[in-house]
């Protein structure tokens, strides 16, 4: 057995978590690796990726972090990859349950919104905007700022996790 092929047999929390962008340029990095987890044409470990992404969610989301938006929205775009395209039990696990804690954590936080993008959009849709979505939730200085807060308010977050439950 390779290292490779041993890498490939540990659970997701045995694997040493890859550290989390700090600019710019590196959450556009991640966010293009996840776009191509999506469309298929990921070089890397996708498996891996999507692990990282589920465990950074869960992290954020204990301590009420900044990145929890970036961390579902990744979640969003990545997770079907280990739910459809590899089934992988524990790692399907490990995706959900960071799902489900985004839901449990913010899904009765009050806000002002009186509607939400999650409302209206189901998750078994084409998620092309949701790199849009990324991008400008990873630059909130940028012309896209007021459009990405309700993108990632509390309860939008809680609603896409509902509906990525649910897939």
């Amino acid at each position: 057995m390779t290292n490779a092929e041993a890498a490939e047999d540990r659970h997701g929390d045995e694997l040493p978590l890859t550290p989390a962008p700090t600019t710019p340029a590196e959450w556009d990095e991640l966010i293009d690796g996840w776009d191509e987890i999506r469309q298929g044409y990921y070089l890397g470990d996708a498996r891996r990726a999507v692990l990282d992404c589920a465990r950074h969610l869960q992290a954020s989301v204990t301590a009420g972090g900044p990145d929890t938006a970036l961390w579902t929205f990744g979640l969003v775009l990545t997770g079907p990859y280990v739910i459809h395209a590899r089934p992988d039990a524990a790692a399907e696990a490990l995706v959900r349950e960071a799902m489900s804690a985004v839901e449990r954590a913010l899904g009765r936080t009050p806000c002002p919104h009186e509607e939400h993008p999650c409302d209206d959009m189901p998750l078994d849709v084409d998620l092309d905007d949701f790199r849009c979505v990324l991008e400008m939730r990873a630059e909130p200085e940028g012309d896209g700022a007021p459009e990405a807060e309700i993108w990632a308010c509390p309860r939008n977050l809680a609603g896409l996790a509902r509906a990525f439950s649910d897939v």
